[in-house]
């Protein structure tokens, strides 16, 4: 559940940790940045040049745990350069970003990922440790599972907690800036004993890497994230979705956003941006 995420430091400070979690490291021969980095694990995802992702098994009072491990290299000193010259935001902090990111998530009432350690050396390495998330799905594969009439309530309930999602997210001033429905993870309630109807859907985003926070917060980020949401949904959403999505978000995101044409147009110009974008991609492999 989010909340405030109590941090505690181990290694002389180098070793943030999740106090909730401090114990099951130590127990797990945990005690350092160095051990941290050090974890062996099976690749989950196709490794970039600046970082990759490690599933790890580890024992929490005897029960063997999923947990994720992500490693960060130093920045190349061209994106360093790319970023200044653009105008773009770069993190050079790596995994500190994302643990950083993933503490406000928390602190902000917004479900995430739960974080268990970071660090970063001082060559510009660092790594994450997070619980994995499991009995998931991602929002990209179950939207179009819910087609038809018999799943409009669920379907609609679905888009509704992403909306509000997205709403939370930019009223809070979090731009995620790769807010693709790949990206959230959806799990789905149990069923009641006295009832057949499922509770509401629990919507976590990952990959926070590039969230922006806070005074770098702008138009332009809230227009790149609804235009990346919207173009993962072309092919699943109708006029129906869109017009509950909008209404609900416009409802938490900030006074006035409702009636903001020129933003909803913003909007459908980046998406299909994005989308020329993505066949050109495809149209160079082919």
């Amino acid at each position: 559940m989010p909340g405030e995420i109590e941090v505690e430091t181990m290694d002389g400070g180098r070793l943030l940790v999740n106090a909730a979690y401090q114990r099951y490291l130590v127990a797990n021969g945990i005690k350092s940045l160095v051990d941290l980095w050090s974890l062996d694990g099976e690749s989950v995802k196709k490794k970039l040049a600046e970082r990759g992702t490690e599933r790890v098994s580890l024992c929490f009072d005897g029960a063997q745990v999923e947990t994720y491990l992500k490693r960060y290299l130093p920045l190349p000193f061209k994106e360093y350069f790319k970023g200044i010259t653009s105008f773009r935001p770069f993190f050079p902090s790596g995994a500190l970003h994302e643990w950083e990111s993933i503490i406000a998530f928390h602190a902000a009432g917004i479900p995430t990922m739960e974080p268990i350690a970071a660090g970063r050396f001082p060559d510009g390495r660092s790594v994450l440790l997070t619980l994995g998330v499991t009995n998931y799905k991602r929002a990209s594969d179950l939207l179009p599972e819910l087609n038809g009439d018999e799943n409009r309530k669920r379907r609609s309930e679905l888009i509704s907690v992403i909306a509000e999602l997205a709403g939370k997210m930019h009223s809070a001033q979090f731009a995620h800036q790769d807010f693709y429905l790949v990206h959230l993870f959806v799990k789905e309630g149990e069923s009641s004993e006295t009832s057949e109807e499922r509770k509401s859907f629990q919507v976590l985003p990952i990959d926070l890497q590039r969230i922006i926070i806070g005074p770098r917060f702008s138009r332009r980020w809230r227009v790149k994230d609804l235009g990346q949401l919207l173009y993962s949904a072309f092919d699943c959403a109708d006029a129906v979705d869109l017009r509950l999505f909008w209404r609900i978000y416009a409802k938490i995101a900030g006074e006035g956003i409702g009636r903001d044409k020129k933003l909803i147009k913003a909007v459908f110009r980046k998406a299909d941006s994005i989308r020329k974008r993505s066949l050109r991609k495809k149209s160079r492999k082919s």
